[in-house]
């Protein structure tokens, strides 16, 4: 669950360099990114199913909401 209490939905998944492969799920509400290590309980074809998504870390995440943050403040000023 996000901070927002939304729910949260699987969308894809990536391998780290170690071989470890991550479930991403993104929150429904306020796009929220969180990953998960795939557990031994579960269904890795199922994993395998969905998205291959670019391997990436939380503060890239953080960094690149940031950024698209900044671009809706630059372009609101465009129009002002």
């Amino acid at each position: 669950m996000s901070a927002c209490a939304g729910s949260m939905e699987p969308i894809g998944y990536f391998q780290r360099l170690n071989g470890e492969y991550i479930l991403v799920h993104c929150c429904l509400d306020c796009a929220l990114e969180r990953f998960n290590r795939i557990a031994g309980d579960d269904d890795f074809d199922l994993v395998l199913a969905l998205p291959v998504l670019p391997p990436r870390t939380s503060r890239e995440i953080k960094e690149q909401r940031i950024q698209e943050e900044i671009g809706e403040v630059s372009e609101k000023d465009e129009v002002a």
